[in-house]
Formats: C-alpha cells, sequence, structure tokens
C-alpha cells in the first residue's frame, strides 16, 4: 500500500505543523512528536510504537489515535487503524483526517457504502478540486466491479490529492502571513520617518 514516493509527499504539512506545535507548546519533543517525525520520514513501525508509547502515558490522546491509525493504515494493519480511527472520532466527531482514513480502509476492503459515507463527510470540507476527485472515485465504485489493485490505486490517488491539498493550504497561509508580515514591517518603515519632525 505505501510506497517510498508516497511516504515522501504525504502529510508533510500536517506532521510538520503536529511536530512543531507540540514542540512550542510543551518545549520538548513528546512520544507522539517522535511519532510524527518518524510518520513524516516513512518510519511506520517505528511511528506506531511511539504513538503506543504517547497512549500509554495519556491514554484517549486524539493526536496519538490519529497518529496511529495512520501509521498502522500505512503499515497494511487495517483492524488496527481501524479501531484507533474510531476511537479518535468517538472524541471529535467531525475529524476530517479519521475519516479520510476510515474512507479508504472501506474502499480497500471494498465496503462501497462505508467508504461513501466516510470520504463524502471528509470531502464535505475540502477544496472542490480535491472534493471533485472524491466524487470521481465514488462513481467508479459504483460503476461496477473494481478489482483490489483499482482499489489501491484509488486510495493512493486520494490520499495524495489529500496531501497535495493540504501542502497547498499551508502554503497559502505561509504566504499571506509574509505578505502580512511584508506589509506591516513597510508601514512600519514609512511611519516613522513621517513622525520624526527633525531637520
Amino acid at each position: 500500500m505505501a510506497t517510498p514516493a508516497r511516504a515522501i509527499a504525504t502529510r508533510r504539512w500536517v506532521i510538520g505543523l503536529g511536530i512543531l506545535t507540540t514542540t512550542l507548546l510543551t518545549g520538548c519533543v513528546t512520544a507522539t512528536g517522535r511519532g510524527e517525525a518518524a510518520l513524516e520520514s516513512g518510519r511506520y513501525g517505528e511511528a506506531a510504537t511511539r504513538f503506543e508509547e504517547a497512549l500509554a502515558g495519556k491514554p484517549g490522546s486524539l493526536d496519538a489515535l490519529v497518529g496511529l491509525g495512520i501509521a498502522k493504515y500505512r503499515l497494511g494493519a487495517l483492524d488496527e487503524a481501524q479501531r484507533a480511527l474510531t476511537e479518535a472520532l468517538g472524541q471529535a466527531p467531525d475529524l476530517p483526517i479519521a475519516h479520510l482514513y476510515l474512507g479508504l480502509i472501506a474502499l480497500l476492503r471494498g465496503q462501497d457504502a462505508a467508504a461513501g459515507e466516510s470520504l463524502r463527510r471528509y470531502a464535505a470540507g475540502a477544496p472542490p478540486r480535491l472534493t471533485a476527485h472524491v466524487e470521481r472515485a465514488l462513481r467508479a465504485l459504483a460503476g461496477g466491479a473494481v478489482s483490489a489493485e483499482m482499489r489501491q490505486y484509488m486510495a493512493a490517488s486520494i490520499e495524495d490529492q489529500s496531501a497535495w491539498a493540504g501542502e497547498l493550504d499551508a502554503t497559502r497561509q505561509a504566504l499571506a502571513h509574509s505578505e502580512l508580515r511584508r506589509i506591516t514591517d513597510d508601514r512600519t518603515l514609512l511611519l516613522l520617518p513621517r513622525a520624526c519632525q527633525c531637520r
């Protein structure tokens, strides 16, 4: 299911933001932070171990449950992934990333109705391009028998589109922040000389 190229391309934005947030809030790298770093670099077994450590220390941690679910998904342990992500949804019923991976699990298992429900819930708040991609995949499922290989392709494609959309959103936010900072800095520089009455 997981390829090295997909491992590199997926979820950098989520995991990177999670690591940064965790580090800033706690001042140190936690088991969840180490799990997110391992997940980002494609070390899924290590990531699962770190998230399990985090859950042992703080049962029910939402970030650790989601991270564990993604790591188990990438390892092909779909039952364990489903358990972790379902528990995460118990805490946050509208959590998009949990709906995404539960939808992908159902897609891989041939549970088209469940896949459609979860993926549509995920895509409801997604950018239009990603929503259209999910809808095209679901229409293809409704069109007849789909091989296991095609299901894997569809799941990988949806996951990659999701990563792309997240990276694009993170880039837009960074650019907006940079532009705001530039404008603020420019105005500060422009206002200071005008305020000065020196001649």
